[in-house]
């Protein structure tokens, strides 16, 4: 990362040369150098995450309850925690966000998310976390769009604006807002400030009607312009003699601001997911120009939550396609937000050779690749859009190299206009989604370094393969080839205890019994170790975070699910780490009518150093084997009884077993002692 003088001298550069000749594309790094020791700014981020004093409570069904009944749980919850928890405002979903007067740490949160759960109608209780942009800057260099190409790693965009530029479709961009650009001429329709929180939002109010962007520089970085970039790669105004072009140069953006200095809250931005894809949101005046496609090039860490899924849900009920950012983690795109969510496009970055960018994240959860640049010099293997040239306030219009899958993102939602502007009819987004992924593998199969051992989508992008599916010219191509099975559950085995469990935070192990007809008491327990997991269990299909038979929700890992008269089938479990966990044991049991249970034992020491052992039991089938020893004994009729007698010296221990005769079906071991007698 560059200094900040550096990074300075750079912008007055870019600026001189922009005033100078517009026509030329002028580029700087976009770098936001910290101004103090790196190590010190990441360790107060990390430590800022930590701690939440937001939350947002999921009603079941999405229910909307009385407000004197969510006023009593919130109540009660202050009452028992010793803090006050209040009702911040509802959400456009039916959620109620709430505060805190206190912030508080992972484990103080689950403790309040347990009380909240006390109220049957609640289904989750969430922190109310930051979103932050995502991309990674780089050096200037010169004006290359080879993004929009036939090349190794361009999205074959040429061709397809022969047929359609986009005319029809809005496209929402949910980011830091824009700014004024001659490349927006006529490209704008009327967006929104979703940023309620004013220091978040640094414009001096809280919501209003004006998308502009103030800026988001703070003591650490100057002002990244970040939705001005999303913007122009998606309908940058073309054959204006200027500048660069977008992928959809006829559609129209509609700019919706919901990142501001230091990100933006989760409560914002799913609130202006419903109102860009025309729903309602209290205190907003109606979205006159629903999107078809929304682009979300932000993320957190953490699995999809019910708060967020639930958004997304409804914005593709209304027929929004939802375009999202895989994440620059270089890990699993599972553990971010909204990547790792259902009903979205998530999309992997490639750069100008084809092959995933090394920040890309990456996993089963993704669903195509884009263009999003190798995150290295030279300045034109990055992507190449619109931007002011102001370090902290609005400076010049100009134009800058970005690199990252928020760059990636807006090539996709680009080519989704694309489709829906061909379309004699609009396509729902499971269509949408269908076209891209299919056209992508049919016209280059996997991008380099991607595999089912590393997925990062179907394959590249392809704007005009995609268009000509879209208006009916080509059929759709085959599917790409399923991937391997994962991995089946861990099988759990009838009063078996497995230890030495350990889950990464927000990470899950599934496992699954079998249980037969008939059974009765069916047991789950949870316990041991350190950390705080939690177990999920369900019948029939595994559990997810919002369905479930039975989720305890306790602190720490002591928990248990009880079924007295549990359906016979196979019963899922997942053990999930709220934080990370080691050392977890989780014992399985149930009673089968037709196994033999409850087996007891007496000893006798008779004279004559002999020993009488009498055995009985409960249940089992007509014929049984009895074990001694681990071998077989005897085999009789039922009768839920039989005596041993044996004769030796001195002092042992004997252990028996009844079974099913000729199967496994058995009672546990039975151990006795014994001591022989003259």
């Amino acid at each position: 990362m560059i200094q900040t003088r550096k990074n300075n001298a750079l912008r007055l550069t870019a600026l001189a040369i922009a005033a100078a000749a517009i026509v030329a594309p002028v580029a700087w790094s976009g770098s936001r150098a910290p101004v103090v020791n790196k190590t010190s700014v990441t360790t107060r981020a990390a430590a800022q995450e930590e701690q939440f004093n937001r939350f947002i409570v999921t009603y079941r069904g999405n229910t909307r309850s009385a407000a004197t009944t969510r006023q009593a749980t919130f109540a009660n919850a202050s009452t028992a925690l010793g803090y006050n928890v209040r009702a911040a405002r509802v959400l456009s979903t039916g959620a109620q966000l709430i505060r805190t007067d206190t912030k508080l740490d992972l484990a103080a949160s689950k403790q309040l998310m347990i009380e909240i759960m006390k109220d049957p109608n609640v289904l989750a209780v969430e922190p109310d976390v930051r979103m932050k942009r995502l991309f990674v800057p780089n050096d200037p260099l010169y004006a290359q769009q080879w993004h929009y190409k036939n090349g190794p790693g361009g999205i074959n965009a040429e061709p397809a604006w022969d047929i359609t530029k986009g005319a029809g479709t809005v496209v929402a961009v949910l980011d830091t807002g824009i700014t004024p650009h001659s490349e927006f001429a006529g490209q704008l329709v009327p967006g929104y400030d979703f940023i309620a929180d004013i220091a978040t939002a640094a414009d001096g109010d809280g919501r209003d009607a004006d998308p502009n962007d103030p800026g988001d520089y703070d003591y650490y970085y100057d002002s990244s312009w970040h939705g001005t970039h999303v913007a122009g790669t998606i309908a940058a105004k073309t054959d204006n003699g200027a500048g660069t072009a977008g992928v959809a140069p006829d559609a129209k953006i509609l700019p919706v601001r919901v990142l501001g200095v230091g990100g933006g809250w989760t409560s914002d931005i799913l609130d202006a997911i419903t109102w860009s894809s025309g729903g309602t949101v209290a205190g907003v005046p109606a979205n006159a120009n629903p999107a078809e496609v929304i682009n979300l090039s932000l993320g957190g860490g953490g699995a999809c939550s019910t708060a967020w899924q639930t958004a997304i849900d409804a914005a593709v009920a209304r027929g929004t396609t939802v375009v999202v950012a895989a994440g620059n983690s270089g890990g699993d795109a599972a553990s971010q937000t909204p990547a790792s969510c259902n009903n979205v496009i998530s999309v992997s970055a490639v750069g100008p050779t084809g092959t995933k960018a090394s920040y890309s994240s990456f996993g089963p959860v993704v669903d195509v690749a884009a263009p999003g640049g190798s995150g290295f010099s030279p300045a034109a293997d990055n992507v190449l859009s619109t931007l002011n040239l102001g370090l902290t306030s609005q400076g010049a219009e100009g134009y800058a190299w970005y690199a990252g899958t928020s760059m990636a993102a807006p090539h996709v939602a680009g080519i989704v206009a694309l489709i829906q502007s061909a379309s004699t009819t609009p396509k729902t987004p499971a269509q949408v989604k269908k076209i891209l992924e299919n056209t992508a593998y049919a016209n280059g199969g996997f991008p380099g370094g991607c595999s089912y051992a590393v997925p990062c989508g179907t394959g590249i992008v392809d704007a005009h393969a995609a268009v000509l599916v879209a208006n009916g010219t080509n059929p759709l191509p085959a599917d790409p080839p399923p991937p391997p099975p994962p991995p089946p559950a861990i099988e759990l085995q009838n009063g078996v205890t497995v230890t030495g469990i350990t889950v990464a935070a927000n990470g899950i192990i599934s496992y699954e019994l079998h249980v037969p007809n008939g059974a009765t008491n069916l047991l789950f327990a949870m316990y041991g170790g350190t950390g705080d997991a939690d177990i999920y269990v369900k019948r029939g299909t595994p559990p997810t975070n919002t369905s479930y038979d039975c989720r305890p929700f306790s602190f720490g890992n002591n928990e248990t699910c009880f079924f007295p008269a549990p359906a016979s089938g196979v019963w899922y479990v997942n053990v999930k780490g709220f934080s990370a966990a080691t050392g977890v044991s989780l014992y399985t049991s149930f009673v089968d009518a037709n196994y033999p249970y409850k087996q007891a034992a007496t000893v006798e020491q008779l004279a004559n150093h002999r020993t009488k052992v009498t055995l009985t039991w409960q249940h089992g089938k007509k014929q049984v084997d009895i074990y001694r020893n681990g071998l077989i004994y005897n085999s009789r009729r039922n009768n839920y009884t039989f005596t041993d007698n044996f004769r030796i010296v001195g002092t042992g221990t004997m252990t028996y077993k009844i079974c099913n005769q000729g199967t496994a079906e058995c009672s546990n071991d039975v151990t006795v002692s014994y001591t022989s007698a003259k």
